[in-house]
């Protein structure tokens, strides 16, 4: 897969390929020519787009000739006339012949100085497979290892089968943990006894990879609101980096868990009681730190070679009975639910348009469904 959002790929991404000789590999598949329309070309195309669903997702890259050695070899392009249609039947294909259809499957055209086109078309891990190939009177699985795909065994499909259905509510059940961890539970310190917000960002392939990221105290993502005096703790599956210590508490103010499995979660406070007994909570200490941390998070984990789609998993805890303030007069209704599970967001990108949904949800937890757009 080419390291980058999907709409961020640009002409020196795809000249980067042949520069630096990059390989086909587990998520990476390079096309000379469209998918043709023969029996043939039909029968690959799809293998190629249900393969990385039911693995870990990747780029088909339509536009590069590779070498015998699968590298990129030339940047030769493919004709513009006719690509509109030809995406329209390669889209009517993936929609009556793939059973369930993918549910991740976008296209960028790149054009060339040439006048001719590449088209990256991303397939995302799919949390629904696995993808049977439904077509010409045969019915077939495929998975994507290495340069190439193959034909899924028995052995496979019933393992493949058993994990679709428990597969969301296993990585769901990671966030649940990051929720129980404020407390202390499995962890060298707890969260203070204030409104924090905990999130956890992972791929979609989380539990798919048997990964184990060299996560070090150099790379470790440290947690919003964080000053200079952390503290860094190494552990058997994760290095965690908390604030100080309160010596009348024994509580933290924020810490950020890198998993050695390939995610992390964060928490942080976002409020607290006054000296005169008020409980607020400030929105400059969720949202523009949500619109940072999240970013940070997937370029980390893509230094590891780490790739989406990405998933962010979202919950407060400790808001009953306080209110946003905004402003020096303007306060919000009490937040009554808590814990507060504000859902999970599934994305190629996770840019602040697309994190809307938390931050609608924030508001919404403190009886207000209609939000300043300057605090959104």
């Amino acid at each position: 897969m080419i390291e980058r959002p999907l709409d961020e790929i640009s002409l020196a991404d795809i000249e980067a390929l042949q520069t630096y000789g990059r390989s086909e590999g587990p998520t990476l598949d390079f096309k000379e020519a469209f998918p043709g329309a023969d029996h043939k070309g039909v029968r690959d195309f799809l293998a190629d787009v249900t393969a990385f669903a039911n693995t870990d997702g990747g780029d088909i890259v339509v536009g590069v000739r590779e070498d015998k050695n699968g590298i990129a070899a030339e940047i030769v392009g493919i004709d513009r006339a006719g690509t509109d249609e030809g995406l329209r039947r390669i889209d009517d294909q993936l929609r009556t012949c793939v059973d369930p259809r993918v549910p991740q499957f976008r296209v960028r055209e790149i054009a060339l100085p040439n006048g001719r086109t590449v088209l990256v078309m991303r397939v995302g891990a799919s949390l629904i497979s696995p993808h049977r190939v439904a077509y010409d009177k045969s019915s077939r699985f495929f998975r994507r290892a290495n340069r190439g795909n193959y034909e899924m065994s028995t052995a496979e499909l019933r393992q493949a089968f058993a994990a679709s259905t428990d597969l969301p509510a296993r990585i769901r059940d990671l966030h649940h943990k990051a929720v129980e961890a404020t407390a202390g539970v499995d962890m060298p310190c707890r969260l203070e006894s204030w409104p924090t917000a905990v999130l956890t960002v992972a791929p979609l392939s989380v539990l798919r990879a048997a990964r184990d990221v060299p996560f070090t105290g150099e790379m470790a993502v440290l947690p919003p609101r964080h000053t200079s005096n952390f503290r860094t703790i190494v552990g058997l599956d994760r290095v965690v980096v908390h604030s100080p210590v309160d010596a009348k508490t024994g509580g933290v103010r924020c810490w950020s868990v890198n998993h050695r499995l390939g995610y992390v979660d964060l928490a942080w406070s976002v409020g607290h009681a006054d000296s005169e007994g008020h409980r607020l909570v400030w929105p400059k200490y969720f949202v523009p730190e949500l619109k940072g941390i999240v970013p940070f998070v997937i370029a980390r984990l893509r230094s590891f070679e780490i790739e989406g789609p990405w998933i962010a998993m979202l919950t407060f805890v400790g808001v009953k009975d306080y209110r946003i303030i905004a402003g020096d007069d303007w306060v919000s209704e009490a937040a009554w639910q808590d814990p507060a599970y504000l859902g999970e967001i599934i994305e190629d990108a996770m840019t602040p348009d697309a994190l809307l949904p938390f931050t609608r949800a924030f508001w919404r937890l403190f009886g207000e469904d209609r939000p300043p757009q300057s605090l959104l």
